[in-house]
């Protein structure tokens, strides 16, 4: 689980690796930022923007809303290599007058070690049926990247803890992602991929929650189709279930099985 206790030695070895893997045993914070230009103040800085359909809206295993769209905006700056800070806004609205609608602000610092990545965030999550309402979460998350040993057949496990300040609760996930590069395969074109990717977790509320915690799990599967080097479209099928239907589901649901589709531009 996340405590504050772990915000300060996370970033200290965040900082470290980052200075070590760029060659230098230089420590000093002034050599870690550098003195770039202009132009590479540019460079350093990378955007995403999106919009999901999603014909059901899951979330930690839990049916929150039917249909719903969802976009949102990225922004992240690399300091040095290994080591960048993002920010970012995503919202999800009901498109079939079920009335849902929900605004995050996040915001956080990653940095890479090797093969091994690691994930300081924040999350503030508000919503359009009580303005009043905002639910303060922290996530720490390590994944590790074993294409150097694998290439077309990396697998990208994960494991993340998460604190919700406004509801006392803990949750625990881990995961396995896959990208299996179709289209370099079959034309010798890196332009199409099939995304699998698998999870299980579990979340307990000592706040705001009856029933105190439940388990989950869920895989999903997307085509993605680059059209351009900046626009990608997708479309997937998931499947999420969860051992109680009675918090926050549609109609108690246990187990969903829905549908998605997504564009995305980035740079």
């Amino acid at each position: 689980m996340v405590s504050k206790i772990l915000s300060a030695p996370t970033l200290i070895v965040c900082l470290a690796g980052a200075s070590f893997a760029d060659g230098g045993a230089e420590m000093e914070i002034s050599s870690l930022f550098g003195n770039p230009s202009l132009g590479e103040y540019a460079e350093r800085v990378s955007a995403s923007a999106g919009a999901d359909y999603e014909s059901e809206y899951v979330f930690r295993g839990k049916q929150l809303a039917k249909s719903v769209i969802c976009p949102g905006v990225d922004i992240s700056y690399t300091f040095k290599d290994g080591l960048a800070g993002y920010i970012g806004w995503w919202g999800c609205y009901s498109t079939d007058g079920f009335g849902y609608g929900e605004n995050d602000l996040y915001a956080g610092m990653r940095c890479n070690a090797g093969n091994l990545g690691i994930d300081l965030g924040y999350t503030a999550y508000t919503y359009t049926s009580d303005n009043t309402t905002c639910e303060n979460e922290i996530k720490l998350k390590f994944d590790y990247d074993t294409s150097e040993f694998l290439g077309d057949f990396a697998v990208n496990p994960f494991v993340a803890g998460y604190y919700n300040f406004t509801y006392e609760g803990k949750t625990l996930e881990f995961g396995i992602a896959y990208s299996a590069p179709i289209s370099k395969w079959i034309l010798s074109e890196n332009w199409g991929s099939i995304d699998i990717s698998a999870f299980g977790g579990a979340a307990h509320y000592d706040a705001g929650m009856a029933d105190g915690g439940y388990m989950y799990a869920g895989v999903s599967a997307d085509l993605s189709v680059k059209l351009t080097d900046f626009w990608t479209l997708s479309v997937g099928v998931r499947y999420a279930t969860n051992d109680n239907g009675s918090y926050a589901a549609v109609a108690g649901r246990e187990n969903n099985v829905w549908y998605s589709a997504k564009t995305s531009f980035g740079f």
